[in-house]
């Protein structure tokens, strides 16, 4: 009798690290907790912890000074962001950042990127600049050159100016963002890795055919030939035990149904501009909510496009559960579903 091997899924977390005022610690105490995760997460084998990145909000603005403490109380987990918009960013500054925190994570660091939206371009770079559009892409080329070691010329004293530290490795640990065909075979022509978000584009295909088409694209505009691409995408979905989670779970699901990005945010955050529904305001689509048995959200990921071609899976933490409801998830993820979609847990 032939058997099948399934290959090994990496499984990892996505979190906001939200927090409110309004609770119990405030923000300290929100950023506890999204350290916590990574330490939680390490101990139940996940291989992956993401977090986002959010400024002006009740969330993570600075997510690379999280990941350095969540380096501390971790060994083996990744330290991903998923995305940082380097629209924002100035390249160079970056690249010292991610490179010293690579070192000291032992080269840990899974570093997304995309261009990002041009909300707040005004605050983080004036009105007197070249414009988001022509700006932003210089950003990401100037980033990768740094981490690349691209010399800046010599001091008068004829001492070479590249990067310092310089990180090996991290160079080729680094993931675009991309939420279209178009900027997946950008994100390929530049030979990063695609990570791809609980939003689809709206190509008149269901969510998981999509995405699927945005893999395609990405695999189909990669020249590099040392290895293949990587692909990784999130997902929302609810192993329930119990009625107390059933009840819980449903309730997200209902919410993100009625109210959309809007749903489960913390006391405080500020009301995303997309309007409520199925769709965002870029015409994206936003992923299903699974709710129900461990058996029927393992068929529904088995029969997910997407998820088929991702080598990992990213577990959405909705940012308007509590710190131990998101463990919870986390623990009933990793014991009644991962397992059946390839994963055994790291180390």
């Amino acid at each position: 009798m032939m058997t099948t091997t399934i290959p090994r899924l990496r499984l990892g977390f996505l979190t906001n690290g939200a927090f409110s005022e309004h609770d119990a610690g405030g923000a300290a105490q929100g950023h506890r907790d999204a350290v916590d995760l990574f330490r939680l997460g390490e101990q139940l084998g996940y291989d992956a912890g993401w977090i986002r990145n959010r400024h002006f909000d009740n969330y993570v603005s600075s997510p690379l000074t999280v990941l350095a403490a969540a380096s501390a109380v971790t060994q083996h987990i990744t330290l991903g962001t998923a995305i940082i918009p380097m629209g924002y960013e100035h390249p160079i500054r970056l690249a010292e950042d991610v490179s010293t925190l690579d070192l000291l994570s032992g080269g840990r660091v899974e570093l997304g990127i995309a261009g990002g939206i041009p909300s707040f371009d005004a605050i983080f770079n004036g009105t007197d600049g070249p414009g988001w559009a022509k700006a932003t892409p210089k950003k990401v080329v100037d980033f990768l050159d740094a981490i690349r070691g691209t010399s800046y010329g010599t001091t008068p004293q004829g001492d070479d100016l590249h990067l310092r530290p310089l990180s090996p490795g991290l160079a080729d640990r680094i993931w675009y963002g991309a939420g279209t065909p178009d900027s997946a075979q950008r994100a390929a022509g530049l030979g990063l890795d695609l990570v791809l978000s609980a939003i689809a584009p709206s190509l008149g295909l269901p969510f998981d055919a999509a995405q699927k088409a945005v893999v395609d694209a990405h695999r189909a505009a990669w020249t590099r030939t040392d290895r293949a691409p990587r692909f990784t995408t999130a997902r929302t979905f609810f192993p329930a035990l119990n009625d107390r989670q059933r009840a819980l779970y449903q309730g997200y699901g209902d919410l993100r149904q009625s109210q959309g990005p809007a749903a489960s945010r913390p006391k405080g955050a500020l009301t995303p501009a997309e309007p409520a529904g199925r769709a965002n305001s870029t015409g994206g689509l936003m992923s299903p909510e699974i709710v129900g048995s461990p058996a029927e959200v393992i068929d529904y990921l088995l029969a997910d496009v997407a998820v088929r071609e991702a080598g990992e899976l990213l577990i959405f933490l909705p940012p308007g559960f509590s710190h131990a409801e998101n463990v919870e998830l986390m623990e009933n993820i990793a014991t009644h579903v991962a397992p059946a979609l390839g994963w055994r847990p790291a180390r």
